[in-house]
Order: structure tokens, then sequence, then C-alpha cells
């Protein structure tokens, strides 16, 4: 067991960890592009989610989980760095660090449980883990931001990042409404995409 687990984080080690948050952006537009290539009269009064269960709901899935999984490699890389750097706020640096992987494993199942509609079960269980997901995105990027500004390794401007991201996610928690998930979803990519390009430029 022990010479699997050095085998896997080998294999994970291979590629700088930022880059997972690359993946993370690049696997779960990919998916979505495709599901709605495949989805006939797809618009913007469709929720994201109905992409799960449309015709091409298999590369919805498959991006969502794996989006999911690349997301939380580059974001214990970021709890790596801030642990290193010893800063003196270890229950907030706790605190981020169980609600990351909390968010991505949950955001991870998304895709496990599509939100079928005809299977209130299913729909259910698919609207219980979507808003786990978002309540621990929130803390956890509330958490990143208090301890960015807090780091000398993260520049002031980094510290924003989270906090622009939390306001993307807020509308739509209150409202459920289409187009406020697609602007989530745009901030949540765009500062996947930020903080990986920040670490890689600074190779940290």
């Amino acid at each position: 067991m022990e010479k699997l687990k050095t085998y896997i984080l080998k294999i994970l080690n291979f590629i700088p960890r930022p880059f997972y948050g690359l993946l993370s952006a690049i696997v779960g537009i990919g998916g979505d592009i495709i599901a709605i290539l495949l989805f006939p009269d797809f618009d913007l009064n469709y929720m994201i989610s109905d992409l799960g269960t449309g015709p091409g709901a298999i590369y919805f899935n498959i991006g969502t989980f794996l989006s999911g999984v690349f997301a939380l490699l580059t974001y214990l890389h970021i709890v790596e760095i801030l642990e290193k750097e010893n800063i003196n706020h270890p229950k907030v640096l706790r605190i981020g660090k169980v609600f990351a992987i909390n968010s991505c494993v949950f955001f991870a199942l998304i895709g496990v449980f599509p939100a079928v509609r005809s299977n209130i079960l299913l729909f259910t269980i698919h609207g219980g883990v979507t808003l786990i997901s978002l309540v621990s995105g929130i803390i956890y990027l509330s958490s990143f931001s208090y301890l960015f500004f807090k780091s000398e390794r993260f520049s002031g401007l980094v510290g924003y990042l989270p906090l622009m991201t939390v306001s993307c996610i807020l509308p739509f928690l209150f409202s459920w409404h289409p187009i406020m998930e697609w602007i989530m979803t745009f901030g949540i990519t765009f500062w996947v995409v930020a903080i990986s390009i920040y670490l890689l430029y600074h190779k940290m």
C-alpha cells in the first residue's frame, strides 16, 4: 500500500502542481463546450447542470469530476506554501484547507450525481452536493484571501481574487438563476486560472 502511495505521488509530482489548476479549467470548460455543442437549442436560460443529463452528459460529468480533482491538487499546493511560510494563523489555515478539500470533493461529485429531474432522489443529491461545494467554496476562498493579505509571498492584489470569486458565488446562492450560475462559473474559472498562472510565474 505504501509503495502504491509513493508511486501515485511520483506521478502527481511529475507535473508542477499549479499546472493542475490550468488542467482543472481546461477539462471543465472543455466538457461544458462539448456538452453544449451536443445539446440542441441549449441557451443561457438552461441551468449548467442540465448539461449533465443532455446528449453530451458523459463529457460534462467527466469534465466536472476531473476539474474538481485537479483543482484540489493546486489548492493543497497553496496550503503547503502557506504552511512553509509559517503564517501565524494556524486556525484560519486549517479552515481553508478543510473547506478547500470539501469544496473540491463535492464539486467532483456533481459529475457523479447528475441533475436528473425525473429522479427526485438523484436530483436532490445533486442539489445537496452543489450547495455544500459552493458554501465550502465561500469559506475556503475567504480564508485564502485573509491568508494572502497576511503573507509576504503573495501580493496584496492576489488577496482580492478570492473575494471577487465569492462575490460571483453569493448572487447565485440567493437566486439559483441560470445567468447568475454562468457568471459564477466564469468567476470561479478565472480565479483558478489566475492563481495558477501567478504560482507558475513566481515559481512557487
